[in-house]
């Protein structure tokens, strides 16, 4: 889940959905860092909870991808239709048509099987896409997309470099590393990324 500001959660922990709080003052991301954004790329969509901060951030500016079949059929695609924004059902790695497993584990679903305590045993064989790729095929204009929130349970930094040639549009990453391997941080995902 991206803590765009409490509006973007409904973690009591972490943040207060607007139907809980609705006069809670909140200071998000955005208004922190004083970045204004144009549009939004969200990679893990999953139930897409985020849909009411990111219409009031860009409108229907928003590209959403998630993998899992079933996911995207039952909860993600019909958020994104009734908001009107782009969704694809992709498996979005750092190369095109490679074939790999992708494994199933309730809401850690991803091309990364993970820990054993993961348990993520079932799996089904896919084909993968980069992220640009996927904007490529669809005419989307990476220019106009300069957020992008990754939720991809271990292949963040896989995605990241898949898209590595759109840097260049993206003012802030959001990259959730609940999943990540343990070696690995935010920080050091995308120093990585952009050295190598």
């Amino acid at each position: 889940m991206s803590m765009l500001g409490p509006y973007a959660s409904w973690n009591k922990e972490t943040g207060y959905a607007v139907w809980d709080h609705p006069t809670a003052e909140y200071t998000g991301i955005f208004e922190r860092i004083n970045v204004g954004i144009k549009g939004i790329i969200h990679v893990g969509m999953w139930d897409f909870v985020e849909y009411g901060c990111y219409t009031k951030l860009v409108g229907n500016k928003v590209v959403g991808v998630e993998a899992n079949p079933e996911v995207y059929r039952t909860m993600a695609k019909p958020v994104a239709d009734k908001w009107g924004f782009k969704c694809f059902n992709e498996f979005t790695s750092d190369k095109d048509g490679e074939v790999r497993n992708f494994y199933f584990a309730g809401e850690g679903s991803s091309l990364y099987q993970g820990q054993p305590a993961w348990n993520k045993h079932t799996s089904i064989k896919v084909q993968t896409k980069t992220l640009a790729t996927v904007l490529d095929e669809n005419n989307i204009d990476p220019a106009e997309y300069d957020f992008l929130n990754i939720d991809a349970e271990g292949s963040e930094l896989d995605i990241l470099k898949g898209y590595e040639r759109y840097l260049e549009h993206v003012n802030v990453i959001a990259v959730s590393y609940t999943h990540l391997r343990a070696h690995e941080t935010v920080l050091d995902l995308v120093c990585r990324l952009l050295l190598e």
